[in-house]
């Protein structure tokens, strides 16, 4: 099991029974458990403590919940705020998520394993928070390095004598150490860009990397242009690192027109991006042709058909295929059925249709085996005894409410029916295939 020493979690409750439950139930995750009864002691204790995770009940006599929470977030966003409470406890919770901010709620009585998993997950994005802010720290410093080396260059350059020359040439050495280590570029940049964007490292990507690799063996793709057909799919995020979180956070589909045009430069930054570094010319030219599509409706150059390197239309087909699964392109993710459905139905005109059909084989073979996910959308109505959940059911608030890999059973679905009917919204639910 993974020890988190160095996590730290504060439980909020005025029932002494519901602590002592909790802080049992956590030892085995061998973090830090910080205990009180009172709001006011508590936003003490985040005062003296760095904490990752705030657990709190909604009635307290000291103080409400919903207040305490929002006190909470004003002075230490970077704690994830967790609510605990009952049915009864409805407009408290509501107040909570407005004003405090909460991202996920727990319900009384609790499931163990649920709130394990909840916990797990909090100290795991804790941590990539701050593997994020040490790889920025990181690049920033050498930016700066480059830009002195750069600036000793352009001096050197002006000179001929011997020490000139000798610092000329180590620095011509230091290049073609980075020319030889590109592959390490490739991987730092797309580590990087997947933080920025928000995408956790997990056995999912690796799967879709998979994916990637098997149509393009598929289609004939081999030797160097396999090499850099996979350089082109990992580094093809990259022209969004300097987008604001607005272009990076909304679908595609919802953006004001004017935002759609100034997030259709990225091709052209990723490709600007790749020119550093000169073993990655190819693969910069199929990132920048990877959103253009067969009919024309693609950009930044609106190319069409045989004017499209293969690579960049495989790239593109696996590449759309993840938006539309991931909710990138329109509010709604789709099922791995729906996204395909849509390259051969909806919009087939954009894609080679030989490429989705190889694509369509892959998802199909590798699931079999577990190497991918392949799942469909269903209506509360539609669900049945012994279905499992493919992904997370999360409300429209962005609350968990049952963890992928749930089997469901007669009482889960009507409890999912139920959490419709109070939350007066449709879940958005997805069934392993």
């Amino acid at each position: 099991m993974t020890d988190y020493q160095n996590n730290t979690i504060l439980l909020v409750d005025d029932e002494q029974a519901v602590l002592n439950s909790l802080k049992r139930l956590l030892r085995p995750l061998r973090c830090n458990v910080l205990t009180t009864v009172s709001p006011l002691e508590a936003l003490t204790l985040l005062e003296q403590h760095p904490v990752d995770m705030l657990i709190s009940d909604m009635r307290m006599p000291e103080m409400g919940g919903e207040s305490f929470l929002e006190e909470a977030a004003t002075k230490y966003p970077d704690t994830e705020r967790i609510v605990i409470s009952g049915y009864a406890d409805a407009q408290a919770t509501i107040d909570a998520i407005n004003r405090g901010k909460i991202s996920r709620f727990l319900l009384k009585p609790w499931e163990d394993e649920d709130v394990l998993k909840l916990v797990r997950k909090g100290f795991e994005l804790s941590a990539l928070k701050q593997e994020n802010e040490r790889l920025q720290k990181q690049t920033q410093e050498k930016n700066a390095e480059l830009q002195r080396l750069n600036q000793t260059l352009e001096e050197l350059n002006q000179s001929l004598d011997g020490k000139v020359q000798e610092r000329t040439d180590q620095l011509r050495q230091a290049n073609e150490s980075i020319k030889n280590n590109y592959r390490a570029v490739v991987r730092m940049f797309s580590t990087l860009t997947a933080r920025r964007l928000g995408i956790k490292a997990s056995k999912e990507n690796q799967k879709l990397n998979r994916i990637l690799l098997a149509v393009a063996a598929r289609s004939g793709i081999e030797g160097q242009d396999l090499k850099q057909l996979y350089y082109a799919w990992q580094l093809r995020q990259i022209g969004k690192l300097s987008f604001n979180d607005e272009l990076l956070q909304i679908p595609f589909l919802q953006l004001e027109p004017e935002k759609q045009r100034e997030f259709q430069v990225h091709p052209v930054l990723a490709q600007a991006a790749c020119l550093m570094v000169k073993p990655l010319y190819p693969a910069g030219q199929i990132i920048l042709q990877h959103k253009e599509y067969l009919d024309g409706s693609g950009y930044p150059k609106g190319l069409k058909a045989d004017q499209i390197q293969r690579r960049a239309k495989i790239l593109c087909i696996v590449n759309d295929y993840v938006e539309l699964i991931t909710g990138l392109y329109d509010v709604r993710q789709f099922s791995t059925l729906e996204a395909i459905n849509f390259m051969q139905s909806t919009a087939p005109e954009r894609y080679d249709q030989s490429v989705v059909s190889l694509l369509a084989e892959v998802v199909e073979r590798l699931s079999k085996d577990g190497e991918t996910l392949k799942d469909t959308h269903l209506s509360s109505e539609q669900l049945r005894k012994g279905m499992k959940l493919s992904r997370d059911l999360i409300s429209d608030e962005g609350i968990l409410l049952l963890s992928s890999e749930q089997v469901l059973d007669e009482t889960s679905i009507e409890r999912i029916r139920e959490m419709e009917f109070n939350l007066e919204e449709t879940l958005e639910i997805y069934i392993a295939q």
